[in-house]
């Protein structure tokens, strides 16, 4: 593959060149694939597809970034999209619990609280993608909680 398609692939097709807020675009844009996803398949599936896609982020990400004086480019935004993922996995297919899990995740990820701000200090491909793996586990925890607690 070329660097052209890791460049691709990694922005989001594209999206991470969006001229304002392209995390916040990649993380609204992925709700509509993780609905469809979970409702159309079960979590451990779901979890797998994370996984997957967080290795293979891994590899690419080190491959973009390895002569690049900026180790957290703005443009890749695949970080977004398995963060927010992750924020998903239980929560409930309702369109308010995603509102919060989309506003929960943005806000760790945009002011990073400790522990997230630790992961946000690597800088190799490992630290692009743990800080909003970390920020979407949160979230993800939260709603487990909740559900646990509440319902």
């Amino acid at each position: 593959m070329s660097s052209k398609v890791y460049t691709f692939i990694c922005s989001g097709c594209g999206i991470g060149y969006s001229p304002i807020f392209p995390g916040t675009i990649a993380s609204f844009v992925i709700l509509f694939p993780v609905w469809f996803f979970k409702e159309n398949f079960k979590t451990i599936y779901f979890l797998a597809l994370i996984l997957i896609i967080f290795i293979l982020s891994v590899i690419l990400i080190s491959k973009i970034i390895e002569y690049e004086e900026n180790k957290d480019p703005k443009f890749i935004v695949i970080d977004e999209f398995i963060g927010q993922a992750c924020a998903l996995v239980f929560c409930n297919q309702l369109i308010f619990d995603y509102i919060l899990a989309f506003l929960g995740f943005r806000v760790l990820d945009i002011f990073k609280p400790f522990p997230v701000n630790y992961f946000d200090n690597i800088k190799n491909s490992y630290g692009v993608l743990l800080d909003d793996l970390v920020a979407g586990s949160i979230i993800a925890i939260f709603f487990l909680v909740y559900y646990e607690t509440f319902q």
